[in-house]
């Protein structure tokens, strides 16, 4: 497979979806699934019902649900082609520009002043799947995990065989819709513009800049913090409930250092990362520099400079890294290593 046709299904349908993307009942708030206050992502997502604007005409049908009639036992589709795959990424700019998706975007922005910048983030993402899910259930896939899985199976069949300029235009498709969805949560509505004028950066700029992000995530100083704040997380009991809330704070604790202590210190009043990379300061230099790396989110160095250094802070963190790798505790590794590394989401092994 190519490589623009793999940086695509890693950027907008990767197993950072098929954990987070899963039916809720009708009436059930997906935050039942990670009983964790510290997560905000978890009471951001909500079912479709909950969300779906009330119609004004008694005879109007009743709106959708998050899970289409019959779904668990209508078939899904047997493949997809390329082109319903540049139509579903239409589709998700529809819901991101126009859509519940932008009304849920400005929610979010508009708690600029009253919610750290993680846990807004986390909203955003979620938004950003939620979003995802809706399109892939239009074409005739359950928005869960398992219709998540086989679209990105059939997604990925169809993209092989296309040319390399439809690969591109899905490429860039792609990632305009994520710049949009970052420019609507944290209210910078010129991103986009801004970028096109920039240019986009050279695949040995972000190297480079994502080496430094990789050496400060290592800084002594960073995983002792690290270490100390989440040595109070301890479990209460044995249960999975339990376990899940400790993995959930330590998570929101190393992202938290992640943005605080990596991206936007400043060492002996000198200049934070983002400013030292060119992006400006605070906030909207942290956005815009995410914006900026989602052009190289599928180079295999930057990928590797950011898996060293993520073992490091989970090591710090004190997580069960060999948990992780046998999938025990799958989300909570995809939102560590997605949501402040890359950008979009987990970098999938080939």
């Amino acid at each position: 497979m190519t490589t623009a046709a793999n940086t695509l299904v890693r950027r907008c349908f990767s197993t950072t979806l098929t954990r987070r993307c899963v039916r809720v009942p009708t009436g059930m708030s997906s935050s039942s699934r990670l009983a964790t206050p510290p997560v905000a992502i978890n009471n951001s997502i909500t079912s479709c019902a909950q969300n779906s604007i009330v119609r004004s005409f008694s005879a109007m049908p009743p709106p959708p649900t998050a899970t289409p009639p019959n779904a668990a036992t209508a078939q899904p589709p047997a493949s997809i082609t390329a082109e319903a795959g540049l139509g579903a990424l239409g589709a998700m700019r529809l819901f991101v520009e126009h859509g519940l998706g932008k009304r849920k975007l400005d929610e979010i922005a508009a708690e600029k002043d009253t919610s750290p910048l993680v846990h807004r983030w986390q909203k955003m993402i979620a938004t950003y799947l939620e979003s995802q899910c809706h399109v892939i259930a239009l074409l005739g896939y359950r928005p869960d995990e398992t219709g998540i899985a086989l679209y990105s199976q059939h997604l990925t069949e169809a993209l092989r065989l296309s040319p390399p300029d439809l690969q591109e235009e899905m490429r860039v498709a792609g990632r305009d819709n994520y710049r949009m969805v970052l420019a609507g949560a944290f209210d910078v509505p010129s991103l986009v513009e801004e970028q096109k004028e920039r240019g986009e950066l050279s695949v040995v700029d972000a190297r480079n800049i994502m080496h430094k992000v990789s050496l400060r995530m290592q800084d002594p100083e960073v995983l002792e913090k690290v270490a100390k704040r989440c040595g109070t997380y301890a479990a209460t009991n044995d249960s999975p409930e339990a376990r899940q809330i400790e993995l959930s704070r330590k998570h929101t604790a190393v992202q938290e250092t992640m943005v605080d202590d990596v991206y936007l210190s400043r060492k002996e009043g000198g200049a934070s990362l983002v400013e030292e990379c060119g992006f400006g300061e605070g906030e909207g230099g942290y956005v815009r520099m995410q914006s900026a790396m989602t052009e190289h989110q599928g180079d295999p160095l930057i990928a590797e400079y950011m898996s060293a250094a993520m073992t490091r802070l989970l090591q710090s963190a004190g997580i069960d890294i060999g948990a992780l790798q046998r999938g025990e505790a799958d989300e909570i590794r995809e939102r560590m290593e997605g949501v402040f590394v890359s950008g979009y989401g987990v970098q999938v092994s080939e």
